[in-house]
């Protein structure tokens, strides 16, 4: 999928977090200012990473680690102006934290993905990802001399459902979650992905109601070729209950608000805060499709997509709930 990008636009994107700025901590960062490229062994298998520094810090107040979708490498995602995503280090040089972007495993096409929970993806990734992501974790927290409370795991589509999978396995390693167009698995693996942790954990989600690859009523993945071989997923009202009972808030009334800020995109945007010590937002993205939603890099639209939502910029969102529970 090709992307455009109204660079003005993010050049003045404003930041509606209302909390100040977290605390410093003093630390040495062992990684060069802007972006960098990176490696770390595991099991005898070199894996790649990249790491945004601002410039100009020499504190970081915590470290985002964003996952790319399925057929998506960290460098796409991470370059300024051709991928929502990137837009985490736009908002990273004013916020001061780091922004880490690994890659996944090759699946049987030859393209980085995610081996996540899926038992029935069998054209997915099968490289061990989930200690690859859970040593690269606990490298930075060593090294920046950081703890697990500013550890935060975001991602989108497949990097949804990995985030997902580490949520079930390391919870107690990370402060937060948020994903774009992810439900959970329909059939998980045996084990930790099915008998995992349920210790509660914030989560932020964002999915949009005419998503052709992530169906928001469940059923097959990315079902281009009508054999269904990337494997089903629940709905995403499932999905929402799920985490609802894990977090403690299935008797809890969320506050709704609507917006329409780009009246050309798809739909409007209903917001649904779920409040309580492990909180629930949850954007639901009214007639868009599968891409990562943002007012300032837009997704081509396609029949394998659908339309992107423009209301809401995900990485602000996604920092400002991020920062709002410290």
């Amino acid at each position: 999928m090709r992307f455009l990008v109204n660079l003005l636009s993010i050049s003045i994107l404003l930041f509606s977090c209302k909390k100040d700025e977290l605390p410093a901590i003093p630390q040495v960062i062992p990684y060069a200012e802007g972006l960098t490229t990176n490696y770390i062994t595991v099991n005898n298998v070199t894996r790649k990473y990249l790491v945004y520094r601002p410039t100009g810090i020499s504190t970081i107040n915590a470290v985002v680690t964003v996952l790319h979708g399925g057929g998506g490498n960290g460098t796409g995602v991470s370059e300024l102006g051709t991928h929502p995503l990137s837009v985490f280090r736009t908002i990273a040089d004013a916020a001061k934290f780091l922004v880490v972007y690994p890659e996944g495993s090759l699946d049987t096409q030859g393209n980085p993905g995610w081996n996540d929970c899926r038992s029935d993806d069998i054209s997915g990734s099968q490289g061990d990802d989930i200690t690859f992501l859970k040593q690269l974790n606990a490298k930075l927290m060593s090294e920046l001399n950081i703890n697990s409370p500013k550890m935060y795991l975001t991602g989108t589509s497949n990097g949804a459902l990995m985030t997902y999978s580490y949520a079930f396995q390391y919870t107690e390693t990370i402060k937060a979650i948020a994903v774009s167009s992810g439900n959970l698995p329909m059939f998980p693996e045996s084990g930790a992905c099915t008998n995992g942790s349920t210790l509660p954990l914030p989560i932020l989600l964002t999915h949009g109601t005419s998503d052709p690859a992530m169906p928001a009523n469940g059923g097959c993945v990315a079902d281009i070729g009508g054999n269904c071989n990337r494997g089903k997923v629940i709905s995403q009202t499932e999905t929402i209950n799920y985490w609802l009972q894990r977090n403690g808030l299935q008797n809890v009334t969320p506050t709704i608000s609507t917006f329409n800020v780009n009246t050309s995109d798809a739909g409007d945007v209903e917001k649904r805060v779920y409040s309580g010590v492990n909180p629930l937002v949850y954007f639901v993205l009214n007639n868009a499709g599968h891409s990562v939603p943002s007012k300032t890099v837009y997704s081509n639209s396609s029949p394998a997509s659908g339309v992107q939502n423009r209301d809401i910029e995900y990485a602000e969102e996604v920092w400002c709930f991020f920062k709002g529970l410290q």
